[in-house]
């Protein structure tokens, strides 16, 4: 049985599982992938993900911004802080809840169609 050092002590996965609140199964896959103990831990579920984003950013600026392009923001800033992207419609369905007076709107580019967000009227 493997153990793992957090904080000088030797833990196993199901005892880093139940401080944690963190499924054992999703520990040992982000151990596995190369995360320190204590990023495996760190990283928070996709939601969270979200509303970690919104707080960190400002709404004001994905006005006029296509949603494809706020999505690609979002990712790249997971990523750098050892996060777990949602996928697109959870993402953009749980940031709007959280901004409910945003919106999106369709636009057309030449041939391509996508949505712009939006303030509420």
């Amino acid at each position: 049985m493997n153990h793992y050092n957090y904080k000088g002590t030797s833990y196993t996965v199901k005892e880093l599982s139940e401080m944690s609140g963190i499924a054992p199964a999703t520990l040992r896959d982000r151990l596995r992938r190369g995360y320190s103990v204590e990023q495996a831990i760190r990283m928070v579920t996709t939601s969270d993900s979200v509303e970690q984003f919104n707080e960190a950013s400002h709404w004001e600026d994905w006005i006029g911004m296509p949603i494809s392009d706020l999505y690609q923001i979002y990712w790249k800033w997971c990523m750098s802080n050892e996060y777990t992207p949602t996928p697109i419609q959870g993402f953009s369905r749980h940031l709007f809840a959280l901004n409910p007076w945003l919106k999106t709107v369709p636009n057309k580019r030449g041939n391509k169609s996508f949505r712009v967000i939006r303030k509420r009227d």
